[in-house]
């Protein structure tokens, strides 16, 4: 399953130069064997984080391994970073074992330097797919 926003318009702050052009947003979902992988690549806000929270709820209903891979997110909102709590807490209650792929100094910080307890974070997808077995 791919689902894709075109880009549009950047209203964030931090961004380069007011009305640049976002990354286009995807979700893509496959099955490497045991499991489920949910790669992401774009902005995680207010505009895409319906779609994402979509995504991952349907991958934890299916009740195997997750791998939320975020080595492309260029930027996340707190809107987006309270859902990435939030599905991390719906992962722990249903005992889906969930792995973060994290590839980017900002959101490694995000992740592991806001005090955020619970995330299993990893550098690269094979990393994450290996400690879920």
């Amino acid at each position: 399953m791919r689902i894709q926003k075109p880009p549009r318009l950047s209203r964030a702050f931090g961004r380069s130069s007011p009305g640049a052009l976002c990354e286009p947003f995807s979700v893509r979902t496959t099955f490497p064997g045991r499991g489920t992988l949910v790669a992401v690549v774009g902005d995680i806000d207010l505009a895409t984080v319906a779609i994402l929270v979509e995504c991952v709820e349907t991958a934890l209903r299916d009740g195997g391994p997750l791998v939320v891979d975020l080595g492309g997110v260029t930027f996340c909102s707190g809107v987006g970073l309270r859902a990435l709590r939030r599905l991390q807490r719906r992962a722990d209650e249903t005992a889906v074992p969930i792995a973060w792929v994290v590839g980017t100094p900002a959101m490694w910080r995000l992740l592991r330097g806001t005090g955020v307890a619970g995330f299993s974070c990893y550098r690269d997808r094979a990393d994450a797919l290996a400690a879920l077995g």
